[in-house]
């Protein structure tokens, strides 16, 4: 028997392909042990099923030939054909045997076999159909009696699919109509007295600490339609009632034996609250469970009926704005000391190469790597910060860090000259591959000894002494690789400015650097690569599942956010989503262009700049030119290296933590593995001796994580313990600003060169991984930073512009890679600009301007 169908308590985040949207959230509710009413899925397959058996496929593509997405009258023609054949065809017998099994088992399971209502809700999978983009458009049919009338309300969900708004957004993405499916789930309805929408965090002000509820009479569509003005609740955390404010609720909706009708509701029963205090204290703590499961603030809706409430949905809450409840993870006696002013420059690189809310557990290695960079610095003449690198714990459970840089000593004027000298005398070459050879034996090693071993104390003190290593390795990084190229990267500019002059050297200097096949330039050939195979062959094929499973062995250590520092992030191959993600955000070009016209285009803007500087040259000075030109270029390559290398020995500390995490949990020390996580380092050992206190300390500080990540999402990036992260805005850029806002009537925003060239064109705001199929050609990418993740969409986008970066973050360096303008450092520019939006991005002169 084919598998047409799942139970609710079946799924999990996993089944959004055969599930959709819906019905893997209501899985994922019901695995917490969340009170969901029973039902099932019917899934994916039973929609590829009903239309192949109806002969559909070949029908519908021929009646959508040649359909443009602009012909408003063919579209709606077009649909009512389509909706009218899938809703007329009969269902496949197979399918109709496997509901009719599951809708049987559904009236035993409630006791209701005679009368049992269900609700029948379109699921889009996510992977086709991202999450805001057919909100509404799929129909949802309430109160629906008996197998047949079931059986055509499946019908009527997957012939929705076929909506013209829908037809006309495929359109507009480029999707391939029959590459779409849609799931159905079928849900036991509750016959509520009461139900409505509740917010585990305010909306309204932003604050986390307060749970918001709406309610009405009857069932919660008259509350989530906006049927009715439905009585109000504030409540703290704790389920204690801060604020009410009575609703008129005329009208309710009821469940009859022949569906839902709208009644009226009495003037006694409007003039008193549809809830008392007890079922708001029991909505609380509800809130508190759904969000404590999955750490962040969720958007409920909930049905209240013969004493018991159910949970019917819940959702990331995406609306919490407003500084004051950003500021709230502060205490009272904290300060934002930066704010304005000018800070360390130091901080500024942590927030480049670090630009996310970490984890306790992530500032043991944050610790291990700035304190082995702090050592070169200070090997240099540097002056040793006053205080040492520690996570700070606020009475909220807001963990962040001491951090301080080192600053000038008059020891440089003595340890600076030798160390120069060391640096133009070494073999860099030599030096990395005998390093890279000792972290390669060491990732052998310690990936064996994290698998050979069970013992929770034993792993503990491994992973104390890995944390030793990193330091170690990241001090031997720095030592052999940083500054490489640094005084052939002097005389190159030398012999630019010889050749073509100074105004052109910046611009001969960037093509020059073209071609390179460098750490994140191949991993970007294997994406494309991976997206050709998805779009010719298809990404169910087996050429496909080779591609990514050689790209996993190649790039699945690096982290899903960030530069690979830390310890929390789980890596690329923990997150496949991530890649579907990226080769959706390449697929988004019209014409994916392959990697060997890439390489072709490159090599020969690298041709053509080294023939222009030959001209300039004689024959002695260009073979020397050549010769620091290939240093200069391996230099790069060697410094992209060796970070990846060392987000290898960090994704093997990720795989230990989580060894450690598995255990942890396996004996109930805490809930889940991940939990490590929001735990200390010292904490691990009291973990390993089986201590019971830790899951107190672990929920407290994920509430606190996630305000702090809800706050940085908003554009307060906020992990030093001083406070938050400063506009890094220097006073000739400030004047910049000032200049263009005294010009000629356009509005001039000054952030700082990172890649030359001009460009105009649409804004495409893109803050996280989930929007990277919002990108299209031709757009500027607009983000609050890049990472290796991000990579790819620089083959979609015309321009960058980023909030946080300098020349030498990941942003400019690919952005000069591929040959497209970029400016970062422009404050809030994801808040201060929009989607569509025109604008001038003047990567020359670190500007852009909106037109």
């Amino acid at each position: 028997m084919a598998d047409y169908i799942k139970r609710l308590a079946q799924l999990n985040g996993d089944s959004l392909p055969e599930a959709g949207g819906k019905g893997a959230n209501l899985g994922v509710l019901m695995q917490a042990g969340l009170p969901v009413p029973p039902g099932f899925v019917v899934t994916t397959g039973a929609y590829a099923a009903h239309l192949q058996e109806s002969g559909l496929p070949r029908r519908i593509g021929q009646r959508l030939q040649d359909l443009r997405e602009d012909e408003l009258t063919s579209l709606e023609a077009a649909s009512r054909e389509i909706t009218a054949w899938i809703a007329g065809s009969p269902m496949p017998a197979a399918v109709r045997e496997e509901i009719s099994g599951a809708w049987e088992g559904l009236g035993e399971e409630t006791g209701l076999a005679g009368e049992l209502a269900v609700a029948v809700r379109s699921s889009a999978t996510a992977e086709d159909l991202p999450s805001a983009s057919f909100a509404g458009q799929h129909e949802t049919f309430l109160g629906v009696y008996g197998s047949e009338a079931v059986f055509q309300q499946i019908k009527n969900c997957w012939a929705s699919l076929w909506s013209p708004q829908a037809i006309s957004y495929r359109l507009s993405m480029g999707f391939a109509h029959l590459e779409v499916d849609l799931a159905v789930v079928v849900q036991a309805m509750i016959a509520s007295e009461a139900a409505g929408v509740m917010f585990t965090a305010n909306p309204v002000n932003g604050n986390r600490e307060e749970v918001l509820i709406s309610a009405g009479y009857g069932l919660g569509e008259s509350v989530v339609s906006g049927l009715i003005t439905p009585d109000t609740f504030i409540l703290s955390k704790d389920g204690k009632l801060k604020e009410r404010t009575l609703g008129s609720k005329e009208s309710k909706i009821v469940l009859t034996k022949t569906g839902p009708v709208t009644e009226e509701v009495p003037l006694s029963q409007r003039a008193g609250y549809c809830l008392d205090l007890k079922e708001l204290t029991r909505l609380a703590e509800l809130a508190q469970a759904v969000e404590r499961h999955f750490g962040a603030p969720q958007d409920t809706e909930w049905a209240l009926c013969r004493g018991k409430i159910y949970l019917l949905q819940a959702r990331p809450v995406t609306t919490l704005s407003g500084a004051e409840a950003d500021l709230k993870i502060l205490g009272p006696e904290d300060q934002i000391i930066y704010q304005g002013k000018k800070a360390p420059l130091g901080l500024q690189s942590v927030m480049e190469h670090s630009p996310y809310p970490h984890k306790p557990l992530d500032f043991a290695s944050f610790k291990h790597f700035y304190q082995a960079l702090n050592k070169s610095f200070c090997d240099a003449g540097l002056k040793p910060p006053k205080q040492e690198i520690e996570p700070v714990e606020r009475a909220s459970g807001c963990v962040a860090v001491c951090y301080q840089t080192p600053s000038l000593s008059p020891a440089v004027l003595w340890k600076m000259p030798p160390a120069l000298i060391k640096e133009c005398c070494k073999d860099t070459e030599k030096s990395w591959q005998a390093l890279a050879r000792e972290m390669q034996d060491w990732l052998k090693r310690m990936d064996e000894a994290t698998a050979q071993s069970n013992d929770r104390q034993k792993l503990t003190k491994l992973l104390q002494q890995a944390l030793r290593d990193y330091e170690k390795f990241t001090f031997q990084r720095f030592a052999a690789v940083t500054p490489a190229g640094g005084w052939d990267d002097l005389k190159l500019k030398y012999y630019i400015k010889k050749a073509v002059g100074k105004e052109s050297a910046e611009d001969f200097k960037e093509r020059l650097m073209r071609a390179l096949p460098f750490r994140t330039a191949l991993q970007n050939k294997g994406l494309l690569k991976l997206a050709q195979t998805a779009r010719l062959q298809g990404e169910d094929s087996p050429a496909f599942a080779r591609e990514l499973e050689t790209f996993l062995r190649d790039y699945g250590d690096r982290p899903s956010a960030g530069m690979g520092r830390m310890i929390a992030p789980p890596t690329w191959r923990e997150k496949p989503e991530l890649i579907q993600e990226l080769i959706a955000a390449l697929g988004s070009a019209a014409a994916l262009p392959s990697p060997e016209e890439s390489d072709t285009r490159q090599a020969a803007d690298l041709e053509a700049a080294q023939a222009l500087i030959k001209k300039g040259l004689g024959p002695k000075a260009y073979r020397k030119f050549l010769q620091i030109l290939d240093k200069v270029r391996d230099s790069v390559i060697i410094r992209e290296e060796s970070v990846f290398c060392l987000e290898k020995v960090a994704g093997c500390l990720h795989r230990l933590a989580l060894k450690i995490g598995s255990l942890l949990a396996g004996e109930r020390v805490i809930a889940q593995k991940e939990d490590v996580f929001f735990l200390f380092l010292e904490e691990l050992e009291e973990g390993a001796q089986g201590s019971q206190k830790l899951r107190e300390r672990i929920e407290k500080r994920k509430r606190a994580y996630a305000q702090v990540y809800a706050a940085h999402e908003t554009g307060v990036h906020w992990m030093i313990a001083t406070g938050s992260f400063p506009e890094f805005v220097t006073k000739q850029q400030q004047k910049k600003k000032r200049a263009g806002e005294e010009g000629a009537g356009v509005e001039l925003i000054q952030g700082s060169p990172a890649s030359r060239g001009v460009y105009e064109g649409p804004v495409c705001i893109v803050r996280n991984t989930a929007e990277f199929t919002k990108l299209k050609p031709g757009d500027v990418l607009v983000s609050p930073y890049t990472t290796p993740t991000w990579t790819p969409l620089f083959k979609v986008a015309s321009a960058a512009v980023t909030e946080i970066g300098s020349a030498g973050s990941h942003a400019a360096i690919v952005a000069r890679e591929y040959g497209i303008p970029a400016v970062v450092a422009i404050a809030n520019v994801t808040k201060r600009l929009q989607d569509g939006q025109r604008i001038r991005v003047d990567g020359t002169k670190g500007s852009i301007t909106l037109l």
